[in-house]
């Protein structure tokens, strides 16, 4: 007997952050420079953080904050000076203490920019820290599953 395989889940819906390329981000060549599409994704993540109640004072209060261990980055097409540009984030994973997620840079429908974002929450002395339950509240509330959650069953 063979079993169906359960369907897949529905895509969450992304965060949307907007942006212009400025002139202080050109290059010598006169398209934005590498690092500054890394700006732009840190960017994006802070808006989304804004977006759902939480700031740099709430951090302070959970003492805690996330940390960027890892990003994976393929740049796909230049941008230039005043293109409009659309960044869309998607949390992918989020466990006991690491989360990861996954950002698109578009200009228009041209995606330009696409990246994994891995991160950890740390205590005030560095170490890895479980997440807050109000940042899991709002993931599941969103259609996402925290992994390796207490009470889940294998």
């Amino acid at each position: 007997m063979t079993q169906t395989p359960s369907p897949a889940p529905a895509p969450q819906e992304p965060w949307i952050c907007h942006l212009h390329a400025r002139g202080y981000e050109l290059d010598g060549f006169g398209h934005v420079n590498h690092a500054v599409y890394i700006s732009y994704l840190e960017h994006a993540r802070w808006e989304l953080l804004k977006q759902e109640g939480i700031t740099l004072k709430t951090f302070k209060h959970w003492k805690k904050w996330p940390v960027i261990a890892a990003l994976e980055a393929r740049y796909l097409r230049p941008v230039f000076l005043d293109d409009a540009l659309r960044i869309e984030t998607r949390l992918l994973r989020l466990s006991r203490s690491k989360f990861s997620f996954e950002q698109k840079i578009y200009r228009g429908t041209d995606r330009v920019f696409q990246a994994q974002v891995h991160a950890v929450m740390v205590n005030e002395e560095g170490r890895p820290t479980p997440i807050p339950e109000e940042i899991l509240a709002q993931w599941e509330s969103r259609g996402g599953k925290v992994e390796g959650k207490p009470g889940d069953t294998p």
